[in-house]
């Protein structure tokens, strides 16, 4: 059934959308919409709801203004595509989409569109105009990241188990909103920054030692996995708890799982997990833990996101956050994952994790 819900919401909103378009030139107005200003400027951390919020500026987009009148027909393109796979009940990848809708105008040597780069803009300012996922359009990022653990699903009919799996795990696809929980006994989600630290804990059984769902987004977690996770969170009730890389980067991962990003500020609300808290990698770890020998120094690159991160909002007003940051800088080194192997493989499910986990030693 949330498969089915979430069409009709997508459908609805293309429906409203085009009709309005309707109206207007019935009525001899020229068509236009409006949509939200997607840019830094216009994004606010709200503390209260401790995440990320597009601000009120809104931006118009006409048919008969010039410069708007070839993304003005791209959108309609988009919309009235996405309104077909829809019905058809057929999901498409972003690159499927551009090729979907590329050709020639007649009687000109003009595109609809050049690149799938435009197809994707356009495809984002109407998930921010309508308040629609992209998923919800039937447009899907390709799926990375995984779950194992004790917890059966149902998608597209199929009834599964997400353990039992060997080494690996359940691949989590880029539109989880078909996807229904049936059966869990877990009590809360790791959220892991690395695919290798992953297939570690699932050799190390910590999804059975803790109690817990083990999430990977290879990397930063993509869309599709951290709105899997939030579906979780919310209709599961359970705790989500981060373990990345002590260094910016992997602070900026658990940040964007927490608050929001940047760029989806406009959909924080169905993203963002405010009640995540951080296990580690911490600065304090090197010590705590005899972890001197086994660090990387600093690069630039790394030195320079620090200093951009301490100017963000939701690192700058937390004295735990400003307080490992500045720790950073002055150890002048950062601290990944595997460094844990160094005691043992088996130190970070043994060791690391109950430990840190069990006397809630996290990071707001």
């Amino acid at each position: 059934m949330k498969g089915v819900e979430s069409d009709k919401i997508a459908l609805k909103r293309l429906k409203e959308f085009g009709q309005s378009l309707y109206e207007q030139i019935k009525n001899n107005k020229p068509p236009s919409f409006k949509m939200p200003t997607r840019t830094k400027a216009n994004i606010d951390f709200i503390e209260g709801d401790r995440r990320l919020k597009l601000g009120e500026r809104m931006s118009t987009r006409s048919f008969l203004n010039y410069s708007h009148t070839r993304k003005f027909m791209q959108s309609v393109m988009v919309a009235a595509a996405c309104e077909d796979y829809i019905k058809s009940g057929r999901t498409v990848g972003k690159r499927e989409l551009y090729y979907n809708l590329k050709h020639s105008l007649p009687n000109s040597k003009q595109n609809t569109f050049e690149d799938d780069t435009e197809s994707g803009a356009v495809l984002n300012d109407l998930e921010a105009s309508l308040n629609v996922l992209r998923e919800q359009f039937h447009v899907i990022a390709k799926g990375r990241g995984s779950i194992y653990g004790d917890l059966d699903l149902r998608q597209a009919g199929d009834e599964f188990s997400c353990k039992g799996l060997g080494r690996g795990g359940w691949v989590i696809p880029g539109y989880t909103e078909d996807v229904e929980f049936l059966n869990h006994n877990a009590e809360f989600i790791l959220a892991i920054e690395n695919d290798a630290m992953m297939g570690r804990l699932i050799e190390e059984k910590v999804w059975k030692k803790l109690n817990c769902l083990l999430v990977t987004g290879e990397g930063m977690f993509p869309r599709g996995v951290r709105r899997f996770i939030k579906r979780m969170h919310e209709e599961l009730k359970l705790p989500v708890i981060a373990f990345v890389d002590g260094d910016p980067w992997g602070f900026y991962i658990y940040s964007v799982l927490k608050y929001g990003s940047i760029q989806l500020a406009h959909l924080s609300d169905r993203y963002a997990v405010p009640d995540a808290k951080y296990v580690g990698m911490t600065m304090d770890d090197i010590d705590e833990y005899g972890l001197q020998n086994v660090t990387e120094k600093l690069k630039d690159v790394d030195k320079k996101k620090i200093k951009e991160e301490m100017e963000y909002p939701w690192f700058k007003h937390s004295k735990e956050w400003m307080n490992q940051l500045k720790k950073m800088l002055e150890k002048g080194v950062r601290l990944e994952q595997q460094a844990l192997a160094n005691k043992s493989l088996s130190f970070v499910a043994e060791k690391y994790l109950p430990e840190k986990i069990e006397a809630g030693k996290f990071l707001p």
